[in-house]
């Protein structure tokens, strides 16, 4: 193979080296914006897939949360949310139950500054924009749609919502399942709704953990 160093350095050998190596720059440099425009596009959809792992794994966290934390052994938070909800949302006074929302709260944001702030921890952000989401969502159903905590949501009434309601509302009657809060309504859906104070935020359907 003949060496570039033993060509002639003729104006028109020269040229061809220079035309060659502008070339070999071209197709590197459309390399690099072809790769940098896939690492993009992947990078976008391994974030959109965390937000949804995040949403998701959401409920599993919930369902763990609920029944073995807030009723294990940290019931005795967790009961003032079972005798005394209606009448919290209804003078929106606080609740020491209020201690596990903002308890999720702290582990959000901590997350989100690692990721951030800590090289190699970026996936955290999506992750957890998907864990946000679903804490937002969480709240408007359980505080607003169902307790009634926010006045103008208390009002949405669906049949998706009636379920959830009938469901919650079975958990605070037996104190037992569903322990979730978005799913139950895929179990419920065939069942006939009351009429009348479906809502858990009537005071009939709060009993006391202890009875």
């Amino acid at each position: 193979m003949t060496s570039l160093r033993s060509l002639p350095r003729t104006p028109a050998v020269l040229q061809v080296v220079r035309s060659s190596a502008v070339m070999g720059r071209s197709r590197s440099l459309s390399c690099k914006r072809v790769s940098f425009a896939w690492w993009q596009m992947t990078s976008g959809v391994l974030n959109l897939a965390l937000i949804v792992v995040g949403f998701a794994g959401m409920e599993a966290v919930t369902y763990v949360v609920h029944r073995f934390v807030m009723h294990g052994p940290f019931e005795s938070l967790h009961r003032s949310h079972h005798r005394n909800a209606a009448a919290a949302f209804a003078d929106k006074r606080p609740e020491p139950n209020d201690v596990f929302p903002a308890a999720f709260s702290l582990v959000v944001i901590a997350a989100l500054w690692v990721g951030f702030n800590v090289s190699g921890f970026a996936w955290l952000v999506p992750l957890f924009v998907g864990v946000t989401v679903y804490g937002i969502v969480y709240t408007a159903i359980h505080d607003g749609v169902i307790h009634g905590r926010v006045a103008w949501m208390k009002r949405i009434d669906t049949h998706w919502t009636r379920s959830l309601t009938l469901a919650h509302r079975a958990h605070h009657q037996a104190n037992n399942e569903p322990y979730g809060m978005l799913l139950p309504s895929l179990t419920m859906r065939n069942r006939s709704l009351p009429a009348q104070d479906v809502r858990s935020g009537s005071r009939a359907s709060h009993v006391p953990v202890d009875q």
